[in-house]
């Protein structure tokens, strides 16, 4: 069974897949990516966290991603928290993107980052 929810804002919005069969949630945010849009990815988490009963994989799709808000750590920090989660991967084919996840290292730190759109795309279409 598999999900699509969004959300969209002036500066960004974000595309949300819930694959149960695949155990993947999968955000991909794009433009400006804002505290409310990050709360709502917690949101759509926790609910793929609370209907799926095995370890499940959240991953984030940063390649449309063109400014963050500083803020969006204090929502990050409690993807780690979720139930049964087994791993964060993220897909972040951009020097900048990958120079900010490793910043906020110490308080957001994926599993895995992806670099090549090729190995990112043969992973969302496995699963976890």
């Amino acid at each position: 069974m598999k999900e699509h929810h969004e959300k969209t804002e002036v500066e960004g919005s974000v595309d949300f897949t819930l694959d149960y069969d695949k155990s993947l949630f999968l955000a991909e945010p794009h433009g400006m990516i804002n505290p409310s849009i990050v709360a709502e990815d917690l949101k759509q988490a926790t609910i793929f966290a609370e209907k799926t009963q095995r370890p499940w994989t959240y991953c984030t799709n940063t390649s449309d991603v063109k400014l963050v808000n500083p803020l969006n750590i204090l929502f990050l920090k409690e993807i780690k928290k979720l139930k049964n989660l087994k791993q964060i991967v993220v897909y972040a084919p951009t020097l900048g993107n990958r120079l900010l996840i490793r910043l906020i290292g110490p308080i957001f730190k994926p599993d895995r980052i992806i670099k090549d759109e090729l190995t990112f795309r043969s992973f969302v279409s496995r699963g976890i």
